[in-house]
């Protein structure tokens, strides 16, 4: 596989290199997936229902673009966060998804299937299909299903068969927010963005020469440490 991709020299922080990394999962996805039958289609959005763990600097690129949108449909948007919510709590979820995520697989994967159970849908979700498509997660990009499309409705171990990628971009964001993937796993769901990064919007964030940055992110990415 190979791709060009450009990156800034200049101090930029970690969030303004998503778009870089986006292009770079891409390119790693595109490869992993040549060949193969992928399942995934606009308009079948049961996996729009599931858990998606994002990081600390994918919830301030995700408030960016939000706030970016034309006022309607920013209000849209925004309302569809506050009903999530509210169905997760009444749920019994919310205060869990508030606490420390569980960085145990096994554990993840319960609250998982507590998530989908509840059949919330993702707030950038319309008409079955992702409005956000080019700017989605790394967890989102890197969720390509081989097996047939109508197993997404009750998902299993045994009736999901997915994509396997070298390497996973979105591991390594969960702890970049530092700009060199020294911190502790870290991750939220992504119905919790709103309010996460209206309480760290003063937080300093480290600039780091684009270039380094990227080294940084890669050194992490190729030695491949478990998400958690």
């Amino acid at each position: 596989m190979s791709a060009r991709i450009q990156v800034p020299g200049e101090p930029i922080r970690p969030v303004d290199l998503l778009p870089v990394l986006h292009e770079l999962d891409d390119a790693l996805i595109g490869a992993a997936a040549e060949g193969k039958h992928i399942s995934c289609r606009a308009g079948c959005g049961a996996c729009c229902r599931q858990m998606v763990p994002i990081s600390e600097m994918e919830a301030r690129y995700l408030a960016d673009l939000i706030a970016s949108m034309p006022e309607e449909q920013k209000q849209r948007v925004t309302a569809r966060f506050a009903v999530v919510l509210e169905a997760l709590a009444a749920g019994g979820l919310l205060e869990r998804l508030r606490a420390e995520p569980p960085l145990n697989e096994a554990d993840r994967t319960r609250l998982g299937l507590e998530y989908f159970g509840l059949a919330v849908a993702c707030p950038f979700l319309e008409h079955e299909s992702c409005s956000i498509h080019p700017h989605r997660p790394a967890s989102c990009r890197e969720y390509l299903v081989t097996s047939p499309s109508e197993n997404c409705t009750a998902p299993r171990a045994d009736n999901i068969a997915m994509v396997d990628l070298p390497a996973h971009v979105s591991h390594v964001l969960y702890r970049f927010g530092d700009g060199r993937g020294e911190e502790s796993t870290r991750w939220m769901p992504l119905p919790l963005l709103l309010e996460w990064v209206a309480e760290h919007r003063e937080d300093t964030q480290p600039e780091i020469p684009g270039t380094e940055l990227f080294a940084n992110f890669m050194n992490k990415l190729v030695t491949k440490k478990p998400a958690g």
